[in-house]
């Protein structure tokens, strides 16, 4: 998985991330692509912010593969990663300022783990964060 890559392992990694993008159907919301980081990110070990440019491109490009902005993703330095207040916060700015097809948008926070357990997702609506809890079931 592309956002695994920059977990933050190691003391002095800083945070990375970008934009999920997929389709939404009456029985699920499908993410197939997460672009990012980008090189004019603002990263520190507990900040991220992506570059608006950059993202917005990210945006028009795979709008034109079809696929929907469906939200962002970031990564944390711990094993079982919680949103913050400030993610909260970016979130809710996002939605305040986008045009989307849809009222919510998500929000996924990788953790240093390989592992379920260390993936965040919150749906972000303009009303309240919900966290969705995730499992892994093998078919």
């Amino acid at each position: 998985m592309h956002m695994y890559r920059y977990r933050q392992c190691s003391p002095w990694a800083k945070e990375a991330g970008g934009q999920l993008f997929g389709t939404i159907s009456a029985e699920q919301i499908l993410v197939t692509a997460a672009t990012g980081p980008y090189a004019r990110d603002e990263r520190s070990r507990y900040r991220y912010r992506s570059d608006p440019a950059a993202a917005q491109h990210a945006i028009l490009a795979q709008a034109e593969s079809g696929l929907l902005y469906l939200g962002e993703w970031h990564t944390h330095a711990e094993d079982h990663p919680d949103a913050s207040g400030l993610d909260g916060e970016a979130m809710h700015q996002l939605l305040a300022k986008s045009q989307l097809n849809s009222n919510a948008l998500l929000m996924l926070i990788v953790g240093r783990m390989l592992t379920v357990d260390s993936l965040g997702l919150w749906s972000v609506t303009a009303e309240r964060v919900d966290q969705w809890h995730l499992e892994y079931i093998i078919t």
